[in-house]
């Protein structure tokens, strides 16, 4: 069964940097547009669970992006993205961004939860959800895309950025939206466009909150880590990049 969806999207001004590509958060914004519609046309998105009577909604838990090329301003590009499985409480998706004339651009790769919106707390993905899983198509990125145990280096941090959680920065679910963080992290590194980014969300972040960034690394490999958190240390996200 192929339950894939394709949706289309036009490079704008407002989500490039100054040298005219699209950014990195740009990207995941769209991974995160393109797996909503996705979820609305196989009738398990947050709105469906709403007209069931159920308040619970999909959290981004991990993800890997690996670019080969970021598109320009104007361009058109596609988001290919489909289901493929996952484990009680956990759901993989991916994902493959296209250029017009159909090259692939890039490839992702997700694990999601589904929470409670009152309580907060994880709760069983239905098993409805799992029959969907697209037979098809090959995972993008392997059965097995993470690195385990991801973690910020306790010595070698650079440049740190303490500020507060606007609530700008507050998505449907109530809480930090994922792509903030890929934009939080990204800015000790002005104009860095990193060919792959993997990403683990450990905790929620709320308006108001004092968060921290720092960033670690910048080896001859092009690999730095991340890390945005609380000021007493709890991790909110840990990431890592390469650069291009």
């Amino acid at each position: 069964m192929d339950t894939f969806g394709e949706y289309a999207f036009q490079v704008r001004s407002y989500e490039c940097g100054p040298d005219g590509y699209a950014t990195l958060a740009t990207i995941c914004n769209y991974l995160q547009e393109a797996a909503s519609l996705n979820a609305e046309s196989l009738k398990f998105s947050k709105s469906n669970f709403e007209a069931a009577g159920e308040n619970i909604s999909w959290v981004l838990t991990r993800m890997r992006v690996r670019m080969s090329q970021y598109p320009r301003w104007e361009d058109a590009v596609s988001v290919l993205t489909f289901p493929r499985g996952g484990r009680r409480i956990t759901a993989w998706r991916d994902f493959e961004i296209k250029a017009a004339d159909g090259r692939v651009l890039g490839v992702a790769t997700s694990e999601w939860m589904l929470i409670d919106l009152a309580s907060r707390k994880v709760v069983p993905i239905p098993e409805s959800v799992f029959d969907l899983a697209n037979t098809v198509r090959e995972p993008v990125l392997g059965a097995d895309p993470w690195t385990l145990r991801l973690r910020f280096p306790q010595e070698g941090a650079g440049e740190r950025f303490v500020f507060k959680a606007q609530n700008s920065h507050i998505d449907l679910n109530g809480h930090v939206n994922n792509v903030h963080y890929v934009e939080w992290l990204m800015e000790p590194l002005p104009g860095v466009r990193p060919a792959e980014l993997e990403i683990v969300f450990r905790s929620e972040t709320f308006a108001g909150d004092e968060v921290v960034v720092e960033v670690a690394g910048g080896t001859a490999s092009g690999e730095r880590y991340h890390r945005v958190g609380s000021p007493n240390g709890q991790d909110h996200v840990v990431a890592r990049t390469v650069a291009s």
